[in-house]
């Protein structure tokens, strides 16, 4: 994303449950010290109520006011959207999701719209979340776990991007470990090796359930920074290597 302005970011994962909804939120809170920023929960499914047990809700309880948070649609059952969609006997309007996001990020300088699951996971029988990048003209924030699996699911992930002509703005690998072992560190060398132009962000273990659990990330860059984060003061990072 070469110019940040009215920018849009789909964060997407490589699997469910990788750390996409903390990797959002964080972001989402070093960008709005100096940017309007959006966080929008494109499709949450598995409750009716998002703001009260849904990402919105996480959102909402590590997030200051000034970011605009909200959920656009929400299905009753944990399932892949397009199939929750057909279980409740709805439709998710692709159209109006895209036109909502567009409505958000002209209101801001930046937005972030969290996707479900992975980057292929189906929003409705034609279209998935990578389509939904594509109609958005976003760049990728791509969340991914730091254990044994990664290294597949991550070039998976990266090779199906560069396929449609997206662009991964930056990788983001989540619940880093304390005392990370041979598996951990060697991921990350490998994928500093393997994709030396895009920048990796290490967010470390942190209990979630804590209101300071943002704080307690200790976020470490690897590589330039992303133009995602032009402008964001960088002294609280660990600026380093992948074996630090």
């Amino acid at each position: 994303m070469s110019d940040p302005s009215h920018g849009i970011v789909l964060v997407t994962g490589t699997d469910t449950g990788v750390g996409k909804t903390v990797a959002a939120t964080w972001t989402a809170s070093v960008l709005a010290a100096s940017r309007r920023t959006a966080l929008v929960k494109a499709v949450q499914t598995g409750t009716l109520d998002p703001a009260r047990d849904g990402d919105e809700a996480f959102y909402r309880a590590h997030l200051a006011s000034g970011v605009t948070t909200c959920t656009l649609v929400a299905l009753p059952e944990p399932l892949a959207p397009s199939i929750a969609a057909v279980r409740a006997h709805e439709r998710v309007d692709v159209d109006a999701l895209v036109r909502r996001c567009r409505e958000i990020a002209a209101e801001h300088d930046v937005t972030l719209v969290e996707g479900a699951g992975g980057l292929l996971v189906p929003i409705d029988a034609e279209t998935d979340m990578a389509d939904l990048a594509l109609e958005l003209g976003a760049s990728l924030m791509l969340v991914i776990r730091p254990a044994l699996g990664t290294l597949n699911h991550t070039m998976l992930s990266v090779e199906a991007a560069e396929r449609r002509g997206l662009a991964v703005e930056m990788l983001v690998c989540s619940d880093f470990p304390d005392d990370p072992g041979v598996v951990e560190l060697e991921n990350l060398r490998f994928l500093r090796a393997r994709y030396p132009s895009i920048p990796l962000l290490v967010l470390h273990h942190a209990d979630l359930g804590r209101a300071d659990a943002l704080d307690a990330l200790r976020p470490r860059l690897l590589g330039d920074p992303p133009a995602l984060l032009d402008g964001v003061e960088l002294a609280p990072f660990e600026l380093g290597r992948a074996e630090g």
